[in-house]
């Protein structure tokens, strides 16, 4: 059986990262110019500079999940509303496969596991690369849910010490109280299963 070469591995996850993340810069672009918003206006109210968001406007650089947060926020729409995903056959199931995914360069991947963001949850199914984190600390409306399917989770929540899960532990908290995960293995992958009682993660 022929092995695939490191550089065509690369070039693959490459080509991952690119289809699941589709129609992004587009749909960032489309918020901005239906707001009347430049640039400028956006940067000031999510906190980005506007040399990054044109770049990420125009397809030309990844945005980390702490920087989409800040721009869905700052927006008032969900993540889920960004990602290019067809009409569910079945309003109730969303099939293996079927996913919308988004692609971080941090490392992390996030598949939406429910049929639309119209709900009072979001459930995701992330998956951290060895060693891959959050580059800076998530805060949302609601409450989050976190249960760890696979691997070792780091989990950082402001005013206590860090935690370290392991598969089968979960964790519940204020999506407003400040947290940060990451994958504490830098050999191993982490599943978890995140809930998230508001339509922004």
């Amino acid at each position: 059986m022929a092995r695939t070469s490191p550089v065509r591995a690369a070039e693959e996850e490459s080509d991952a990262a690119a289809t699941s993340n589709q129609g992004l810069p587009a749909k960032l672009r489309a918020l901005r110019q239906e707001r009347d918003l430049t640039l400028a206006d956006v940067a000031s109210g999510a906190g980005i500079s506007s040399s990054f968001l044109s770049l990420v406007e125009n397809g030309k650089c990844d945005i980390t999940i702490g920087r989409l947060t800040r721009l869905v926020q700052f927006y008032g729409v969900a993540i889920g509303d960004l990602l290019s995903q067809p009409e569910p056959e079945d309003p109730e199931v969303v099939r293996k496969g079927e996913q919308p995914q988004l692609h971080s360069p941090e490392g992390i991947d996030i598949f939406l596991l429910s049929p639309d963001t119209a709900r009072g949850l979001m459930s995701m199914l992330v998956e951290f690369e060895p060693g891959a984190g959050r580059e800076d600390h998530g805060r949302h409306a609601g409450d989050e849910f976190v249960h760890v399917i696979e691997g070792e989770l780091y989990l950082e929540l402001e005013g206590s010490d860090p935690r370290h899960l392991s598969a089968g532990d979960s964790a519940y908290y204020p999506g407003n109280r400040p947290h940060l995960m990451r994958n504490a293995s830098a050999t191993k992958p982490l599943r978890l299963l995140c809930v998230d009682t508001s339509r922004l993660l």
